[in-house]
């Protein structure tokens, strides 16, 4: 081989390692490629998320709208509330009972 073609070779390998580079580090290569579509990816998994709680919110909207049940349900268990022909009892704490 001559020096001539050594040089060739060098600079062809040269060029070939500038553009292997290039495409995979450069702000269209490979690297960027596969960070899009990891945040691609987390997008979908929120965007899914999202719509299965819109959905419930929905059903939920629905129901208070339509459902007397449901509201007398919600009225009694979650804020403590009892129709007019119910009874009330509640347990005295330890320290109600005792007066000094």
């Amino acid at each position: 081989m001559t020096h001539m073609e050594k040089i060739c070779l060098y600079l062809t390998i040269a060029g070939a390692v500038i553009l292997l580079f290039m495409f995979f580090f450069s702000t269209k290569g490979v690297m960027d490629y596969s960070r899009l579509k990891s945040r691609q990816e987390q997008l979908e998994i929120q965007a899914a998320i999202a719509v299965n709680q819109n959905l419930k919110l929905e059903k939920e909207i629905l129901k208070l709208k339509t459902d007397i049940e449901y509201i007398k349900h919600l009225a009694k268990h979650k804020h403590e509330m009892a129709a007019q022909d119910e009874w009330v009892f509640k347990e005295k704490s330890k320290n109600q009972g005792t007066e000094k």
